[in-house]
C-alpha cells in the first residue's frame, strides 16, 4: 500500500451480531428461555477466543431448542437493535457500486431477513441454517403446517457448514469472493472475525458494542465508537468521496471522518490514519 495514498475496497464483509446489530442473537434466545447468564458465558468464551466456537455452538442450541416463532422474533430484535447508521453506510457503499456481504455465525432464518431488510442481496448473506423437528408442537395440525409456517416447531439440528467453526469464516468469505474483483474489507467484533483475516485484504475490528481486547490488539483498524460510519471512510478514496458530495450519503461520510479525526478509530500504523483522512 502506498504510504500517502489510501487504496479503497470494493468488497465489504460485515459480521452480524454485535456489529450490524447491538445484540448477540443466541443470547437473546437464551433471555427468552430464562437461560441468559449460562448461554452468555459460553458465547463470550467463544467470541473472546477462550474456547473453540465449535465446542459450544451445538451445546447452546440443544440447551435452548428454539422454536421457529422464537427465531422469527429474533429477526425482529435484530431490526430493533440495528446500529443507527448501519443502513445508511450500506446504502452509501452500494451507491458507489461496492459489493456488501454478511458472514455470520448466527442463525440463517433470522440473519438473512435482517440482511435483506438492510438491502443486502440474499445471495450475499451467509449464516448457519437450521432444521426443525416437524414432529414437535402441534405436528398433527395440517392446516398450520401446509405452508411450513407452524411457529411452534422446535429446532432439531444445525447444518455442519464452516460457520459453526472458529476458523469457518475464511472458507465462507473466499467462496463469496469467487467471481468478484477488488480489494476486500472485513468488519467484525469477535475472534472468529479476526481468524478470517487471511481471507481479506484488511480487517477492521468493531468495538462499538463489545470491545474485545484481543481483537483491538490485532486488527488493522479498531472502531471504538458505536457507529459504522468509519467503515464508509475506510472503504473509499478521494475520488469516491467526491461522488458522495451533494448526496444524502455525504453526512454519513463526514461523521465517519470526524470519528477518525477524534481518535475514536485507531490504526495499527499511524500513517494509515493520515492516508485515510486524505483519501
Amino acid at each position: 500500500m502506498p504510504r500517502n495514498k489510501w487504496i479503497p475496497f470494493q468488497l465489504i464483509f460485515f459480521d452480524c451480531d454485535s456489529t450490524l446489530s447491538a445484540i448477540e442473537g443466541i443470547d437473546e434466545l437464551a433471555r427468552e428461555k430464562g437461560l441468559f447468564d449460562e448461554v452468555q458465558q459460553l458465547t463470550n468464551a467463544a467470541m473472546d477466543g477462550e474456547v473453540h466456537l465449535e465446542s459450544v455452538y451445538d451445546r447452546r442450541l440443544q440447551l435452548l431448542r428454539p422454536t421457529r416463532g422464537e427465531i422469527r422474533r429474533l429477526e425482529h430484535a435484530y431490526r430493533e437493535t440495528a446500529l443507527p447508521d448501519a443502513a445508511a453506510v450500506i446504502a452509501a457503499l452500494q451507491f458507489l457500486d461496492k459489493a456488501v456481504f454478511v458472514v455470520s455465525g448466527g442463525l440463517l432464518p433470522a440473519v438473512r431477513p435482517f440482511g435483506e431488510w438492510l438491502q443486502i442481496p440474499p445471495e450475499n448473506i451467509r449464516a448457519v441454517d437450521v432444521v426443525y423437528d416437524t414432529l414437535s408442537g402441534e405436528w398433527w395440525n395440517f392446516q398450520k403446517d401446509q405452508w411450513g409456517e407452524r411457529p411452534d416447531v422446535n429446532y432439531l439440528r444445525h447444518d455442519d457448514g464452516p460457520l459453526v467453526q472458529s476458523l469457518g469464516k475464511i472458507d465462507a468469505i473466499r467462496r463469496l469472493m469467487a467471481g468478484h474483483v477488488g480489494r476486500s474489507l472485513l468488519v467484525g467484533d469477535g475472534m472468529s472475525d479476526l481468524a478470517a483475516r487471511p481471507a481479506v485484504d484488511y480487517f477492521a475490528g468493531f468495538g462499538g458494542v463489545v470491545a474485545r481486547r484481543a481483537v483491538r490488539a490485532a486488527a488493522d483498524t479498531f472502531i471504538a465508537a458505536a457507529s459504522l460510519s468509519p467503515v464508509l471512510a475506510l472503504a473509499t478514496d478521494a475520488a469516491e468521496r467526491a461522488r458522495l458530495e451533494n448526496t444524502p450519503h455525504q453526512k454519513t461520510l463526514a461523521h465517519g471522518l470526524s470519528l477518525i479525526e477524534a481518535d475514536a478509530v485507531t490504526f495499527s500504523h499511524p500513517k494509515f490514519k493520515t492516508s485515510v483522512l486524505k483519501g
